[in-house]
């Protein structure tokens, strides 16, 4: 395949081109007051339901490693992985919920979260990636189901859609969350 070398003043042209054209068409960047009134989250599925997790909690987010099981431990502490050299331990966070284990696929994922001195995975059905919600529009009745309500607060419809932030701090400081032996 040949090709003609182009001259510099070409190139330095066809830059300049391709600079102008970008600006031109360049979405623009959100006003400052409109980035005040945003809420920011991860965004995951738990069977049916959808929740936002604020930032500063999680780590990482990874597919599901290769556990190996804690004896003794209840049913949804799914086990210890070796993540790069540290040890983390893994929660089924619907099994701990109450409901049945969450089935590992493809899309299954776990949030590594990191919070004082608890480091932990939560496995959930799928990640959404990053969700921006308008502040004025947080509504607090916002929920799913009533058994976890000690794990939400309220949350932003968005699409038509249910969006229940979830309560990562309340977690972690769960007498229940923290208690893993049977």
């Amino acid at each position: 395949m040949s090709r003609e070398l182009q001259s510099p003043q070409q190139i330095i042209h066809l830059l300049q081109q391709m600079e102008e054209y970008s600006q031109n068409n360049a979405a623009p960047l959100p006003l400052e007051e409109d980035m005040k009134n945003l809420w920011s989250g991860i965004g995951f599925r738990i069977g049916d339901y959808n929740f936002v997790v604020p930032m500063e909690f999680v780590r990482e987010i990874m597919k599901y490693p290769a556990v190996s099981q804690v004896p003794g431990s209840k049913e949804w502490v799914r086990g210890i992985a070796n993540i790069r050299g540290n040890l983390l331990p893994i929660f089924d966070l619907q099994g701990f919920l109450g409901e049945l284990l969450t089935p590992i696929k493809r899309e299954t994922r776990v949030l590594s979260i990191a919070r004082e001195q608890l480091s932990a995975g939560l496995i959930v059905d799928e990640i959404y990636g990053m969700k921006y919600f308008d502040q004025t529009n947080f509504d607090p009745k916002i929920g799913h189901n009533a058994k976890w309500q000690n794990y939400y607060r309220g949350g932003y419809k968005l699409d038509g859609e249910n969006w229940v932030i979830f309560n990562m701090q309340q977690l972690i400081e769960s007498k229940d969350f923290l208690n893993v032996a049977n």
